[in-house]
């Protein structure tokens, strides 16, 4: 009688089970059916080891969200604001539901961001800002911080005291303020450290050979310079190798890539300044993926989805004795290729 009994409540038991796992069975068909959605990164330098490490943290975050993700890396093959411009007003056609950019030029780059945003596409901004433009949030680097540890690590390489040279982008805002923040760090705490000029370098590493040949030549007390931005410290490099200048002039790096490895291992480039370009990647996806699906928290852009103003990595010297690190060397060595 007890097992007639229970029967019914076990057919109920067996039924409830069945359908929780038809449900969860229908919810991963559910998800693998959902709507395609297009996420672009859009970047100057197609290629390049930073951004390459951008695109990846940014992968890794859309193949968290689900399978029903797809990404791509668009851009010019060599630093170009006009190509970069062009670039995201063809993605404007093929309306994808988000795109993050990094801007060449920060001021060039505002008319195609706010034409996105107009056509209901949220752009984020990552890596280097377009402030005036209608992007709705940023991810990246406090420069000014940036510009202060280059000041800190040109303190220690010249002993408190000398002449330093840096090598920038003018339009570019990050760059300005990293010139900025290493100006204003040496006022503060080392009135001996001199900034005697601001070269133009225009981010290219012949540029930055020829600008430092030129630099060097006209001005042979210069202690330290710092190449403000990843791709020049190589023809900074070439230049003093070539003027046999290599035991007095320091040389202080952005960014880290196989290149800078190589110098700093053959003792050419006495540091470098480190962010984290796989965080941020990730995190604009984030934000962008956030934009595109609205939700009950108040906008600062709607009618997009929240998105925070800005999020910041850490900033961090690096000098050749950390190259012995492994840790160090997993997170900024042998980026993936795209």
């Amino acid at each position: 009688m007890k097992t007639k009994a229970l029967f019914p409540i076990l057919c109920l038991v067996l039924a409830a089970v069945m359908g929780f796992t038809a449900c969860n069975q229908g919810g991963t068909v559910s998800n693998e059916t959902r709507q395609e959605e297009l996420y672009s990164m859009v970047v100057f330098s197609k290629g390049s080891e930073y951004f390459n490490w951008c695109y990846a943290g940014f992968i890794a975050a859309a193949e968290a969200i689900g399978p029903h993700i797809r990404t791509e890396l668009v851009g010019a093959a060599e630093v170009d604001a006009a190509m970069e411009v062009k670039a995201l007003e063809q993605l404007i056609a093929k309306k994808p539901n988000g795109v993050v950019v990094t801007s060449a030029d920060s001021a060039t780059l505002v008319p195609s961001i706010n034409e996105a945003v107009r056509a209901g596409i949220p752009v984020v901004g990552f890596d280097v800002d377009s402030p005036d433009s209608d992007r709705l949030g940023f991810v990246g680097t406090d420069n000014t911080d940036f510009g202060r540890v280059a000041a800190d690590i040109a303190a220690k390489l010249a002993n408190g005291s000398g002449e330093v040279a840096i090598l920038y982008v003018p339009g570019n805002v990050d760059l300005e303020k990293r010139l900025n923040g290493f100006k204003a760090r040496c006022a503060e705490r080392y009135p001996n450290l001199k900034v005697v000029l601001e070269l133009n370098h225009e981010g290219e590493v012949v540029k930055a050979e020829s600008v430092t040949t030129s630099l060097l030549q006209a001005n042979p007390g210069i202690d330290v310079i710092f190449v403000s931005e990843g791709l020049g410290c190589s023809g900074v490099a070439a230049a003093i190798r070539s003027l046999g200048m290599g035991d007095r002039v320091k040389v202080i790096a952005s960014d880290f890539n196989t290149a800078t490895n190589d110098l700093m291992k053959a003792g050419e480039v006495a540091a470098t300044v480190v962010d984290d370009p796989y965080f941020i990647g990730w995190d604009a996806f984030l934000q962008i993926w956030s934009a595109a699906h609205p939700t009950n928290r108040a906008s600062l852009s709607p009618p997009f989805g929240y998105v925070a103003p800005g999020i910041y990595c850490e900033v961090a010297p690096l000098y050749p004795e950390n190259l012995a690190d492994a840790s160090i060397l997993a997170k900024y060595l042998n980026p993936p290729n795209f």
